[in-house]
């Protein structure tokens, strides 16, 4: 069995249980929130795989949606869509895979550019970032708004970012010890819809580190 193939359920399980929690930049603890990842660890490099769950709602990559790629003319995009109201049990997703039990610390930096026509907002898009500690699993969100957002270089696309200090905040703010914890998983989710927003957003040049994806062909392994 693959791994795109093992991720396919892991991520849908990880979207069931995020989508039960409030749309929030915030964090949370709760034990209904337990994201777990039988695949990864770091041995293949980092990977990112996008889909969806529900009505209307998915992630895809879109061709010459993008920003100007440095290699080829694509300038592809990766498209999420929830084109139903928020509470509708639905979303659009993205797992990186591949930081698995790595330490909290390891994750440094987070960011992707986003286009002006799609939605930013406090819940969605959204970094879930699961943490694991003596006490157990925890998700950690850091939405799109809350982010430090910047001129990406293109018109009409903005740079949001989360840097490894804001990073270690958020999980310290969640009740974990960054410098003891362990990652276990690491997704992007959009489940904010129609209702306070226009249902989707292109994301590019999304960051993990030192990872950047601007198209599929990003994939490490």
């Amino acid at each position: 069995m693959t791994t795109r193939a093992i991720l396919v359920p892991v991520a849908a399980a990880l979207v069931l249980a995020a989508c039960r929690e409030p749309a929030s930049p915030a964090s949370s603890s709760s034990p209904s929130t337990r994201p777990a990842f039988a695949v990864g660890g770091g041995q293949s490099g980092l990977s990112l795989h996008p889909g969806g769950l529900g009505e209307q709602s998915f992630a895809k990559w879109e061709a010459h949606e993008g920003e100007p790629d440095a290699k080829g003319n694509a300038d592809q995009a990766l498209y999420f869509q929830k084109m139903v109201a928020t509470p509708v049990f639905a979303a659009g997703f993205a797992v990186i895979d591949g930081l698995q039990g790595q330490p909290a610390t390891a994750l440094t930096a987070l960011s992707w550019d986003h286009r002006a026509d799609g939605w930013c907002g406090a819940g969605a898009p959204r970094w879930n970032v699961g943490v694991t500690d003596a006490s157990g699993d925890h998700t950690v969100f850091l939405g799109c708004n809350a982010a430090t957002h910047s001129p990406s270089g293109t018109d009409g696309w903005t740079s949001d970012s989360y840097s490894g200090a804001d990073i270690a905040a958020a999980i310290t703010a969640a009740g974990v010890d960054p410098e003891t914890a362990t990652i276990s998983s690491l997704a992007i989710l959009f489940d904010e819809g129609t209702d306070v927003g226009p249902g989707f957003v292109f994301l590019d040049n999304i960051t993990v580190n030192t990872m950047v994806w601007t198209s599929p062909s990003g994939n490490s392994n």
